[in-house]
């Protein structure tokens, strides 16, 4: 395989054909930690406007606090999941009356969580100005978001690119134990109500997929897997982003001049708003395929536009690879910074060693000192000692030889 890296770029720096198989397969190889709620958050952006989307940039470049869930936005990506899911099933006519009663009452109870997320993200207190003075003067300063804008970024957040979220590990974590209890429920009604098909139902449309021997060797174990290629390079930018950002040695002072040269988290936002501005033509551009495919013309007009998109796409490859590089760069920084802090503690040895020689001449005379300072201790011991017996015989004075009983009440004389 030929190494189409750039010269200076470290070696473990992604290349564009990887990448490009990565989106091609929605597959990442190895297990991937989820996204940061920054990165989230920045993605989730490129779902608002060209002026919603600066503002949150500029509060996040600026430190100002942005939005977060308590379980982080991969979780409300799941519970989304879910909830479409339930949805479908809901939709079949042929689930029984008592499966879908109880269905319901999950799908509802999977719709007041999300209301509830929703809530932390559209009107949480403390993240954005609340009263009137406070919401001109962060208008005035353009960070201030707007209610409109805050609803698009919650359904973005939706979207959080989080690994394995349509697989069978997703529905492990994703609540495999709220599906069992829930699949027992509906067994017990149907055993009360006379109609075991319920609960057979309960078992084939609520209970997660499980694990039998042949998924441990399958191509997709241990890998992050997504939707589609779109979603697989989101989260690509967003995982380099991460790394970037959450390194120490980028935020030193070594790298102060790349830090004003380029806004990283502008730059995720738009590769964001690119990403998904794409996928939106692109599935536009099939629908209308489907529907006027029979016109050859027409046909042939779709294709000529479709081959205008291919040079964006890898466009945005190469955005993103360029991103990875920087991180691969920044992190091969944090370890020569770190050996070079080894080197100037080590490199000071010497100077410690010649500091001790030189003060050796003063320990001697530190030692005639402390002899000197026992000395005078032993005989200060024995003062110590004519010290206590005098006062002994000062507290034998003040306390009586023999206990004297005092009268339950004091009568004056």
């Amino acid at each position: 395989m030929v190494d189409n890296r750039r010269p200076g770029v470290p070696a473990g720096a992604t290349t564009d054909d990887e990448i490009r198989a990565w989106c091609d397969e929605s597959r990442l190889p190895g297990e991937r930690p989820e996204l940061s709620d920054t990165a989230a958050v920045l993605i989730a952006s490129g779902f608002l406007t060209p002026a919603g989307r600066a503002i949150v940039v500029r509060r996040i470049s600026t430190g100002l606090p942005v939005p977060v869930l308590p379980g982080g936005f991969g979780d409300l990506r799941r519970l989304q999941r879910a909830i479409a899911q339930a949805e479908q099933q809901l939709d079949n006519p042929m689930v029984p009356g008592v499966v879908a009663a109880v269905m319901r009452n999950r799908v509802n109870g999977l719709h007041r969580r999300r209301d509830d997320a929703r809530k932390y993200i559209v009107t949480a207190k403390g993240v954005f100005a609340g009263g009137t003075r406070a919401i001109r003067r962060e208008r005035r300063e353009n960070v201030y978001l707007e209610i409109e804008e805050r609803e698009r970024l919650f359904a973005g957040l939706l979207c959080t690119p989080t690994p394995n979220v349509h697989s069978s590990g997703y529905m492990r974590r994703a609540g495999t134990a709220a599906f069992d209890r829930l699949a027992g429920v509906v067994g017990q009604v149907a055993s009360r109500s006379g109609y075991p098909q319920a609960g057979e139902w309960a078992s084939q449309i609520l209970a997660p997929e499980r694990e039998d021997a042949t998924s441990v060797t399958s191509p997709n174990a241990g890998a992050a897997t997504f939707v589609d290629g779109y979603e697989t390079l989101l989260f690509v930018a967003g995982h380099f982003y991460d790394r970037v950002v959450g390194n120490p040695a980028w935020l030193s002072d070594h790298f102060e001049v790349q830090r004003t040269q380029v806004n990283l988290h502008a730059e995720l936002a738009e590769i964001a708003a690119d990403v998904i501005a794409l996928r939106a033509v692109r599935i536009d551009l099939d629908r209308a395929k489907r529907n006027g495919g029979f016109d050859q013309s027409f046909a042939d007009h779709i294709d000529r536009r479709e081959k205008t998109l291919r040079p964006v796409w890898t466009e945005l490859i190469d955005r993103v690879q360029a991103l990875g590089e920087v991180a691969a760069v920044v992190e091969s920084a944090a370890v020569e910074l770190r050996v070079l802090a080894e080197y100037n503690r080590t490199t000071t040895i010497d100077e410690r060693i010649d500091e001790l020689i030189a003060r050796s001449g003063d320990r001697e005379m530190s030692v005639d000192n402390a002899k000197r300072l026992t000395e005078q201790v032993r005989s200060g011991e024995e003062q110590l000692r004519i010290y206590r017996d005098v006062l002994q015989g000062n507290i034998a004075r003040i306390s009586p030889a023999t206990a004297r009983e005092l009268p339950a009440r004091y009568e004056p004389s």
